[in-house]
């Protein structure tokens, strides 16, 4: 295993000691100049055996500076080598250190990949699965919502020939045929509402199973949002009346463009407005409150942008949060919805390279944040 603290210390001791060595070196000189003066003021008053001894002691002097200068360019040359070697490890510890960042970026694109895959995979089966069977169920659907139709008009009729006859009819009789005729016209609406909620979930399916690879627009983001919050007024202008709803769109004064399908968006859209729209009239229905819409698009570094869609409506809740994208799940009545319009942005948004997540507070708030790259193509290479 490769010791990095061994090597970002290794030069350290070297240094220390040559600068001690050194420093004893420096002492070793000015004892000897001391030492030199010394003798020449004892050579001028002539004290023989002083100049003996002092010539003896620089003699030891010179020897033990002469060692300490031997050592000093051994330890020098051994603090070069040590540095240089040093400064390679150092070299290979950075590369491979760039080598881990490469490999765990490679493992990184590699599992978002096989993410990708699989994703693709399922929703391969599930399309395989499921386009043999749409039209097999719709027909026979169709059929009896068509048929129970029909049988409503007739228990019509049937009704305004029984009043053309009343009066032949015994009273007891005809109140009997009017609460058989109520009982199949109440059985016939319950068969065509159940029959309508099977083709909207029929219809969702088939919507689940449609080819999502759209041609991708350079387009400004500020345009698509102005235009859905604009059909959102007029779609649902009579709940916005109702509610006193204020939606509100904040964008930058700049453009800010980005490479996706302009449909699909529309689509995503469509669907967090309707469910903002939604949230908000029943949360109304139990409290009063100024219920407000926000939509803005924001730029993040990095060449990416933020749409972000918030409601002060009945928010969600932690136990559920975790589902919201499974497909047919709902809160919604079965009559009201299918349960695939947030899976739906979420497939659409994964299209696109990007990410949709959600930040929502029980009876507080909810907002959908969407972040995807401004550019398709440079994202591709970066994943690949």
């Amino acid at each position: 295993m490769f010791d990095f603290a061994y090597v970002n210390n290794m030069p350290d001791y070297n240094v220390k000691n040559i600068s001690s060595l050194k420093t004893r070196i420096k002492i070793f000189d000015k004892i000897i100049v001391v030492v030199w003066v010394g003798l020449i003021v004892l050579i001028y008053f002539d004290i023989g055996w002083a100049v003996a001894i002092l010539l003896a002691a620089q003699l030891v002097l010179y020897i033990i500076r002469s060692r300490m200068k031997k050592d000093l360019n051994q330890k020098e040359i051994l603090a070069k080598m040590v540095e240089e070697r040093t400064t390679d490890l150092r070299q290979e510890r950075d590369k491979v250190m760039q080598e881990s960042k490469e490999l765990s970026d490679a493992l990184d694109a590699l599992a978002k990949a096989q993410d990708e895959l699989v994703r693709k995979e399922k929703m391969a089966t599930v399309g395989n699965l499921t386009s043999g069977l749409v039209d097999r169920i719709l027909n026979p659907i169709n059929y009896i919502n068509n048929f129970s139709g029909l049988t409503l008009s007739t228990v019509q009729e049937l009704r305004d020939d029984l009043a053309e006859v009343r009066g032949s009819i015994p009273e007891d009789k005809y109140a009997d045929i009017l609460e058989s005729l109520s009982i199949i016209e109440t059985n016939l609406n319950k068969i065509n509402d159940h029959g309508c909620n099977t083709v909207r979930m029929v219809k969702a399916m088939e919507e689940l199973i449609k080819s999502r690879h759209g041609n991708v627009t350079m387009t400004d983001l500020r345009s698509i949002c102005k235009v859905n919050v604009d059909l959102a007024r007029k779609h649902f202008a009579k709940e916005i009346e109702i509610n006193g709803i204020d939606l509100r769109l904040i964008v930058p004064d700049s453009p800010v463009t980005a490479e996706v399908s302009i449909e699909e968006m529309n689509k995503v859209m469509y669907h967090l407005l309707s469910n903002s729209i939604y949230a908000i009239g029943k949360k109304i229905q139990k409290e009063n409150f100024s219920p407000q819409i926000t939509v803005r698009v924001i730029p993040l570094p990095g060449e990416r942008t933020e749409i972000s869609v918030r409601d002060n409506g009945t928010g969600i809740e932690d136990t559920i949060k975790s589902r919201i994208f499974e497909p047919f799940f709902t809160t919604k009545p079965t009559s009201e919805a299918a349960g695939t319009g947030l899976y739906l942005c979420r497939e659409m948004i994964l299209n696109h390279r990007g990410n949709i997540d959600v930040e929502s507070r029980l009876g507080e708030y909810t907002e959908f944040r969407i972040t995807i790259p401004n550019s398709q193509t440079q994202q591709n290479d970066k994943d690949e």
